[in-house]
């Protein structure tokens, strides 16, 4: 967990320290229109989309171990040459290949984790990894600040220093990886022999879940084919294009309320000290217990308040005050990271399930960056009235799997003619699922 936590931090900082850039004097030395800048947000997830898929499938095959340190110091160079960016070209160029080399961390790393834990203890995990997207908003506003200091050290510019100093810290970071990743529970040398046991009788007991299993593409290909992993990816596209666009835009949706420079990357962080705080009560509760749904729904009625509220309201402390309830909107990606991840029982279906929903949530990404333009401040009407919507769709979707997996469990509780309740879990020791997976009898959703 603390490796996965700070390799996640390092990710999330490298691809939204351009907006704490762009107020420290990017936007103003690369003469960058705000079209352009728009399009420099946007042209990251492009990357993505097309890269995430075909990464989770070969890491699949390649040992965690070796592939995701490779894909951190990858990434961590690529953010280092933003220094030498002349132009706005040159700037939609690198954020591009910024994006296909951190495309696969992500998926990657949450199928990862979800190869160690049962069901039942995800929630907090994902919730302490996703904490550290909170931390951005604020460790990464204040580390911009301070690296912005150095501004006109040997020449060159502080905006450029923040890439420089981020970049090479995620390049170390992956080079420690290297040597402290274990790929799973089976082969961690940090373990005993009877941890790995008991490790391994438990995601077996929970999902079916064996040491060593191998590649098989008749259960990658089941990925593609169930409808479900298409919903849950309009359910990503709908829940990611507000909080990309709030966690790119947040500094210039600042100097909205009258905060410049410096100053408006400042207040942008502590919004995002609560978000980090609600992120792990959420997964806390989530555990203790378990209504994913019910937490998914919650948190987006709270979030949808806030930007009516956002909308309708002129009141410059009002409108900031929203702002803390809107970082709600972390809540719905951490508790789908553990409702998806939960519910797709094959190792190989899982990694390319995530790698296929990552992928289309990413689309949001690309438009993420047109959400908050510039011609619509200070106010930002249209862009909340945007977010609202995707929200509206994301409850629909939501709803729509939640009850599918309902209807599904109560079918194979009369089949089996037995209740299972969560004070009673289904025992799937020595089970196997073969590549019918979660769409074997014997499998319970997990709702």
């Amino acid at each position: 967990m603390p490796l996965a936590v700070l390799l996640y931090l390092a990710a999330y900082i490298d691809r939204a320290n351009i907006g704490n850039a762009k107020v420290l004097g990017l936007a103003t030395s690369l003469k960058l229109t705000s079209s352009q800048y728009n399009w420099a947000l946007s042209i990251f997830f492009i990357g993505y989309v097309v890269f995430e898929t075909p990464s989770n499938i070969i890491l699949r095959k390649i040992s965690p171990t070796w592939y995701i340190p490779t894909l951190t110091v990858l990434w961590g160079l690529v953010c280092a040459l933003f220094a030498t960016v002349k132009n706005a070209a040159g700037l939609l160029a690198i954020r591009f290949f910024l994006g296909m080399a951190e495309a696969g961390f992500l998926p990657g790393i949450v199928y990862w984790l979800s190869c160690w834990y049962p069901r039942t203890v995800l929630g907090r995990r994902f919730a302490i990894l996703y904490s550290s997207v909170s931390l951005t908003g604020a460790f990464g506003g204040l580390l911009a600040t301070a690296i912005h200091a150095l501004d006109g050290t040997y020449g060159i510019a502080g905006w450029k220093w923040i890439f420089i100093v981020e970049g090479c810290i995620t390049g170390g970071f992956g080079l420690i990886a290297f040597f402290v990743m274990s790929a799973y529970p089976e082969t961690a040398h940090f373990l005993t022999e009877e941890e790995k046991r008991v490790v391994l009788l438990a995601n077996e007991a929970d999902r079916a879940q064996k040491a060593g299993e191998h590649f098989s593409g008749r259960q990658i290909r089941s990925a593609f084919t169930d409808w479900r992993t298409w919903l849950w990816g309009l359910v990503y596209i709908a829940i990611y294009i507000p909080v990309y666009s709030v966690i790119l835009s947040l500094p210039s949706v600042v100097t909205g309320l009258g905060y410049k420079g410096t100053q408006a990357t400042l207040m942008a962080c502590p919004p995002y000290g609560l978000g980090f705080i609600i992120v792990l009560l959420a997964g806390w509760t989530a555990d203790r217990y378990g209504r994913l749904f019910y937490h998914y729904v919650a948190a987006i009625v709270v979030v949808i308040v806030a930007l009516i509220v956002l909308m309708t309201v002129e009141s410059l402390v009002v409108r900031y005050i929203m702002f803390f309830l809107v970082m709600f909107m972390f809540i719905p990606v951490s508790v789908c990271w553990t409702w998806l991840g939960s519910n797709v029982a094959s190792s190989n279906k899982r990694a390319a399930a995530l790698g296929i929903v990552f992928s289309l949530g990413n689309i949001g990404g690309t438009v993420s960056g047109q959400i908050y333009r510039a011609e619509w401040a200070p106010r930002y009407v249209q862009g909340h009235a945007i977010n609202i919507a995707c929200y509206a769709i994301a409850l629909v979707a939501g709803t729509a799997l939640w009850w599918s997996y309902k209807t599904d469990n109560e079918s194979r509780d009369r089949s089996a003619n037995e209740t299972v309740t969560r004070s009673k879990e289904h025992d799937l020791l020595g089970e196997d699922l073969g590549d019918l997976g979660d769409r074997h009898p014997s499998f319970r959703y997990y709702l």
